[in-house]
């Protein structure tokens, strides 16, 4: 029997991913089953679960892609020169989120099981902390450039402004979800306007 090379086995890890990314944003993580996740991949069950024990170790995988693809996002911004102010940097993210995710409803499900899946709770923390220690860096290296702020200053001032900016994209996730009349334009510019530089 030929051997599986690495490469091998990611690619099809990347191609289920992406099958049951195409699935969760249709239904939703919860609603979806895995059944619904092996006939989108046009895999085998076997084939699946020997790259995945559970539907829940899919969530885990499809969230940390789309969390590491934001990171990505932030370093890019941070090659920016002048670098974007830090108000700016929600819709950057939710840009990035929206184009992966599709519907951002499907983060505030997902938060929603967290609160009772302890698997899904460690994933929701860890992108919490990935995102608040990126944007942090970039808080604090954006006043540093912008104002000649000390680094211990400029780390406390990031600190602080970074939980409001996470705030700004979870507020916009939950209220896309279930205001009716929710304005995401409106929403972002108050949020560029408002925010503290």
């Amino acid at each position: 029997m030929p051997k599986v090379t690495e490469e091998y086995r990611v690619a099809r890890r990347d191609e289920i991913a992406e099958a049951a990314l195409r699935a969760f944003r249709r239904k939703g993580f919860q609603a979806t089953s895995m059944a619904e996740i092996i006939a989108e991949s046009g895999l085998s069950a076997g084939a699946i679960y020997g790259h995945y024990p559970s539907k829940a170790a899919i969530v885990v995988d499809v969230a940390t892609r789309v969390v590491g693809s934001r990171i990505v996002d932030l370093r890019n911004l941070a090659d920016q020169d002048p670098l974007a102010a830090p108000p700016t940097v929600p819709r950057t993210l939710i840009t990035g989120m929206r184009r992966e995710v599709g519907d951002p409803s499907v983060l505030l499900q997902l938060w929603g099981e967290a609160v009772t899946e302890p698997e899904l709770r460690a994933l929701v923390l860890d992108v919490i902390l990935q995102l608040r220690g990126a944007l942090t860096a970039y808080v604090s290296v954006w006043h540093q450039r912008t104002y000649g702020v000390a680094v211990e200053e400029a780390d406390i001032l990031a600190a602080e402004q970074v939980p409001l900016l996470i705030s700004a994209v979870q507020g916009y996730v939950l209220q896309w979800s279930v205001l009716p009349d929710f304005d995401p334009d409106a929403y972002l510019a108050s949020v560029e306007k408002y925010l503290p530089r």
